[in-house]
């Protein structure tokens, strides 16, 4: 009875098992290392600091630590899943997943427990009692063992699934150039959150960009490489898929560029306060963004969904593919249109046209005929000459 029990965790079977693997483990973990992370060690920072006042500080935690608990329980068990060891085949996989959710019980109990101490720093150390400090040192240890092994465990997960990853290389570059063109955004116009009227300091801009490329850029560069291998396009990873630019690409790309510039010029509202080579970095990252966003991922799924699910030819996909791009950069930019206050509804209408439909359609072609790189090109050619010639 006990041999059924306890199959390996790579061999496929009916009888239960009793182990999690890997995977499992990194979610358990993670699990408890976010609800410890946000309900005890944030709480505890921000009313030592002053920022979060000591009252009602027991439901404050309980409540944080479920946010972070299940932030970190959907983050490892993602991170777990791609990041499982090689042998292990999805199905099972995902089983070892679901009987890690029995695990979680008792761990998040004694996570909690871990991140109410810690978050009653502040308290003990003006309580002045031997038991509450004692209580509160024992919270911080265990908060670093458990931080420590969700952080281990996380690490090799991250490892396999890394090489597990056939675009690796490029992928990893262009997740670290995004993440790059992320933060020089941020840090240029700091972004509010949810609309809130307080802006993020440098730090908050910084890990904001950190998360979005880990949770946001790199599911999507992974996905789009993946589908651009499978479009019939022969010259849609140029660029990025390991084929380098040519130089009537080059030329392609830089004059199609200024055209569109040149075209946008006159709808164009100078920069204020910034200098001339920060704007550019700016302008370059916002580019870099645009083009992995929108016609990386954008125009290579649309494009990608329309061949496998209905009855059209390439010509037909990239037509509805750039389209949707289009219509989707419009939506983007139509906020900060309307932001611009242009006396007339002309103004508002020709900015929309030269600054992202025109754009878009052109930008889509070129990705579509000639590769990421063409289009990064003449993103990037198009806005640096409008800051130039303005």
């Amino acid at each position: 009875m006990s041999a059924q029990l306890t199959i390996d965790e790579a061999t496929p079977g009916t009888a239960v098992s009793r182990t999690i693997g890997l995977h499992g483990r990194t979610a358990v973990l993670w699990a408890m290392a976010g609800g410890i992370a946000v309900g005890g060690v944030l709480v505890a920072g921000m009313t030592l600091s002053g920022r979060l006042s000591g009252n009602a500080i027991f439901a404050t935690s309980t409540a944080l630590f479920i946010v972070g608990a299940m932030l970190g329980l959907v983050h490892g068990g993602v991170l777990g899943f791609v990041g499982r060891p090689a042998q292990t085949p999805a199905n099972v996989a995902l089983r070892h997943l679901a009987l890690s959710m029995l695990y979680a019980i008792p761990g998040l109990a004694v996570a909690w427990l871990v991140s109410v101490w810690v978050a009653l720093t502040l308290i003990a150390a003006y309580a002045n009692s031997a038991g509450a400090f004692v209580g509160v040192v024992a919270g911080w240890i265990g908060a670093a063992v458990i931080l420590s092994a969700a952080a281990i465990h996380g690490l090799r997960a991250l490892t396999n699934a890394y090489a597990r990853w056939p675009e690796r290389r490029v992928g990893t570059l262009l997740v670290a150039a995004t993440f790059a063109g992320l933060m020089v955004i941020f840090m240029a116009d700091r972004p509010s959150l949810w609309g809130v009227p307080l802006r993020l300091t440098e730090t908050g801009a910084t890990l904001l960009a950190a998360f979005l490329a880990i949770w946001v850029v790199g599911p999507v560069v992974t996905l789009a490489l993946r589908l651009a291998r499978e479009l019939p396009v022969p010259r849609i990873g140029e660029g990025v898929l390991g084929t380098p630019l040519t130089a009537t690409d080059v030329v392609v790309g830089m004059v199609t560029g200024l055209v569109v510039g040149l075209i946008a010029v006159p709808f164009a509202t100078p920069s204020v306060g910034a200098s001339a080579v920060g704007a550019v970095v700016v302008e370059v990252g916002r580019a870099l963004v645009d083009e992995v966003f929108l016609r990386l991922f954008l125009v290579t799924a649309v494009g990608w969904v329309l061949l496998r699910w209905h009855r059209v030819n390439t010509r037909e996909a990239a037509v509805g593919a750039v389209l949707l791009a289009t219509a989707f950069q419009v939506a983007l930019y139509a906020p900060g249109a309307l932001a611009i206050g242009f006396p007339a509804w002309t103004g508002t209408v020709g900015f929309l046209a030269t600054a992202a439909a025109l754009p878009a359609i052109a930008f889509g072609a070129l990705y579509w005929k000639r590769g990421f790189g063409t289009a990064l090109l003449a993103n990037m050619t198009a806005l640096v000459a409008v800051l130039l010639l303005v």
